[in-house]
């Protein structure tokens, strides 16, 4: 048997790595309220906010609050919350954070 009518595809490349990091992220909290698909990280003397997992910016610390308050509000109201504290029982756009301490 000969090799003539084989044709060998090229060579695979390594597939990447299926971790990668370490990153160091936060939940964002506003209003006392855990925010749903909004995370952020400490850039530098900055913080950056990532909405979904793909988009993000860097805000000063100061700004940052405001800039999350404004997305905690957009996504309340996109899934039909009057406002991020609107209050529903039977499914509450964000849950409450709460700290335990020893």
């Amino acid at each position: 048997m000969t090799d003539d009518n084989v044709v060998h595809l090229p060579p695979q490349p390594e597939p990447p790595e299926l971790l990668i990091g370490p990153f160091k992220v936060w939940r964002v909290q506003v209003e006392g309220r855990i925010i749903p698909r909004l995370t952020g990280f400490y850039d530098g003397d900055k913080i950056a906010l990532v909405l979904d997992n793909r988009w993000s910016a860097s805000f000063s610390k100061e700004d940052a609050h405001q800039a999350a308050w404004l997305i905690a509000n957009a996504l309340a109201i996109g899934e039909g919350y009057p406002c991020l504290s609107a209050e529903n029982k039977d499914m509450p756009f964000a849950p409450i954070g709460c700290e335990i301490k020893p």
